[in-house]
């Protein structure tokens, strides 16, 4: 049986390379393929954007009731809400190239082509940037701190059933990716150029989608904590 599903993965594969950009956006995965060797039979990933969400409504919530960091003095405000603009707009650029990358090939194929040839995981390192962004933006350690069950949880569970089930798609050919590229430390000397297929894709216009409910956040939240010191927000906590 694996034999055939690798055949079939093999000539879906060939054909990508032919397929004209606007009928990528048609493209499924097989159902034949889809129950057997899914992500979605892992709790981690089925629950991963809850545990995101819950872990950092805590975050801003434990931030909202305590009272606001004093004020640095100097230009020091000013470099630490830039930090955090920098890193938004630094995540958000890697997640919008990753995708145009990947979302033609997505389950289908071995992507190993422009950020997929500097590191396995440049969505999730785009996402980590991004959200490592709003304690700057809202200058909260609570919130840094809500943020490690996050990054542990995609670390150790998340990105290795990814793994897994990439390797029982496409075998050999998945191994030999993760020997040349590592998993997280971007290697920038390995660059492979390629192709973006995906800019016209479903997925790609989800993940653009998605980009503008972060930034929507983003900007939310960091007007709201504007007022933080204000006479009238109650701070029921005094940690500091």
């Amino acid at each position: 049986m694996q034999q055939g599903k690798d055949a079939v993965m093999n000539t879906i594969a060939s054909q990508l390379d032919g397929l004209p950009v606007p009928e990528l956006r048609t493209l499924t995965i097989p159902e034949t393929l889809q129950p057997i060797d899914s992500v979605y039979k892992s709790f981690a990933y089925r629950s991963r954007v809850w545990w995101t969400a819950a872990s950092l409504t805590i975050g801003c919530v434990l931030t909202a009731w305590n009272p606001p960091l004093p004020k640095l003095p100097g230009y020091w405000e000013l470099a630490i809400t830039l930090t955090g603009v920098a890193l938004f707009c630094l995540g958000a650029s890697i997640r919008v190239v990753s995708a145009s990358y990947i979302c033609a090939r997505k389950s289908l194929d071995v992507v190993n082509t422009g950020p997929y040839s500097v590191c396995r995981n440049p969505l999730y390192w785009g996402t980590l940037l991004m959200v490592l962004a709003f304690p700057f933006l809202m200058r909260s350690p609570i919130l840094a701190l809500s943020m490690v069950p996050i990054i542990l949880l995609y670390t150790y569970a998340v990105v290795p059933v990814e793994e897994q089930v990439m390797a029982t798609r496409h075998g050999e050919k998945y191994m030999e990716y993760c020997k040349a590229v590592p998993r997280w430390l971007p290697n920038f000397r390995g660059y492979v150029s390629g192709e973006a297929m995906g800019r016209q894709t479903e997925g790609f216009y989800k993940e653009c989608k998605r980009l503008v409910y972060w930034v929507a956040l983003a900007v939310g939240l960091y007007v709201a904590f504007r007022f933080h010191d204000a006479s009238w927000w109650i701070h029921p906590l005094a940690w500091w």
